[in-house]
């Protein structure tokens, strides 16, 4: 390649958009669920506009789908707990959790993987969908030196911790 291919090459380049299109109803859907964020964070159009330092008419040509929020709007409606994910595309997103439920993931996730498995059992397993006779095993118990238990049993006067 020569240097005068070398520069057409980095003109066209230059030139080329490099943002993707967007379709007219992906920018209506943006529009829509930046205001039914508002809403669900109980936030009227003053509230919103003051909290997001803008003014209200420019918050009503988001809502209107006239002007696309930019970032600088949809950084401080996060921080005012907004799921930008679903404004942006329409899928809510997982960080926005309760810290119970998040306190739950980042426990199960520091666990062990046989603790992790025990979990996954007892989370898909439920008294509704149980099956079973009244003779087959209830409890598996998996001793350290390879003992294993199975079955139902009764034991007095022991304590488990």
């Amino acid at each position: 390649m020569s240097l005068s291919d070398l520069s057409e090459s980095m003109d066209q380049l230059s030139t080329t958009p490099t943002t993707p299109s967007i379709e007219k109803s992906d920018m209506l859907d943006i529009s829509i669920r930046f205001k039914e964020e508002r809403k669900r964070l109980g936030l009227s159009q003053k509230e919103a506009a003051k909290a997001l330092g803008v003014s209200i008419s420019s918050l009503g040509t988001y809502e209107r789908n006239q002007v696309t929020p930019l970032v600088l709007v949809l950084l401080p409606l996060y921080k005012l707990g907004a799921d930008i994910q679903y404004i942006v595309t329409g899928e809510r997103s997982s960080a926005r959790l309760p810290d119970t439920e998040q306190q739950l993931i980042s426990a199960f996730r520091s666990a062990p993987e046989p603790v992790q498995a025990g979990i996954m059992a007892m989370l898909q397993v439920s008294p509704a969908t149980r099956k079973e006779s009244p003779s087959s095993p209830s409890q598996v118990f998996h001793g350290e030196v390879g003992q294993v238990i199975k079955g139902d049993f009764k034991a007095k006067n022991i304590r488990f911790k």
